[in-house]
């Protein structure tokens, strides 16, 4: 479950975002002064660059949500700011749980199986150099399986699809039990083959595990046929 209610998204040199942890949901506290369309933002030289807003709308566990806009309407600023890493300039944000950002055009680096890197998933919780438990390995292995990677999960990494390759960064998501999953522009560069296979993949996994997905992209033709709702920018 995702909830904001007026929220500007941009870049702040003087403020951070307060959070606070309650029931398993992340929110943001409002800063100070309520945001509306008629409320004047900060000028740029005060340290505030809003880039989109205000932004309101609410979205349930296991929907699968299309995010268009031009280039530089603010897609990416977004979902960095569901993900926590930059604080909502003003409004209020809600998270029903953990929200993960899904990085793109990642190297596929020669040496290293699907199934490695599905892991390096959970390399933040457990420490580069330790070994995982049990549990991390059987999250690792119901990943895969969830994403259909079985007969590629020993497979080095330079031999697989860039399709098969962005179902392997969304498995290694689902290891950080992601309530809330972004992708910015998972299709992009992929032949219409994969990028259909990677659109069916992520609408599949939204219903099946609950978990609330959010894709940016310019294939608004593909993206609305494989989504639930549109966000536009």
């Amino acid at each position: 479950m995702i909830k904001a209610s007026n929220i500007v998204v941009g870049y702040s040199l003087t403020r951070r975002a307060t959070a606070s942890s309650a029931s398993g949901s992340l929110r943001f506290a409002p800063y100070p002064g309520k945001c509306s369309p008629e409320v004047d933002l900060p000028p740029l030289g005060s340290g505030q660059t809003p880039v989109a807003g205000p932004l309101s709308f609410e979205y349930a566990d296991g929907e699968c949500v299309m995010l268009r806009g031009r280039n530089g309407s603010g897609k990416t600023t977004l979902m960095k700011t569901i993900a926590g890493i930059l604080p909502p300039l003003s409004g209020t944000l809600e998270i029903g749980g953990v929200a993960v950002l899904v990085p793109t055009r990642i190297p596929k680096v020669k040496g290293f199986t699907v199934s490695d890197y599905v892991r390096t998933g959970m390399l933040a919780e457990s420490g580069a150099f330790r070994k995982l438990d049990r549990g991390a390995e059987s999250r690792a292995r119901e990943a895969i399986r969830i994403m259909e990677l079985n007969q590629l999960a020993d497979k080095d990494l330079s031999r697989i699809s860039d399709g098969e390759f962005q179902k392997a960064c969304v498995a290694a998501a689902l290891t950080r039990r992601a309530d809330v999953l972004m992708l910015d522009e998972p299709t992009a560069f992929l032949d219409v083959e994969n990028r259909v296979m990677v659109l069916q993949t992520l609408q599949r996994l939204a219903h099946e595990t609950g978990t609330t997905i959010i894709f940016s992209t310019h294939d608004i033709h593909d993206g609305a046929l494989y989504s639930d709702s549109v966000l536009a920018l």
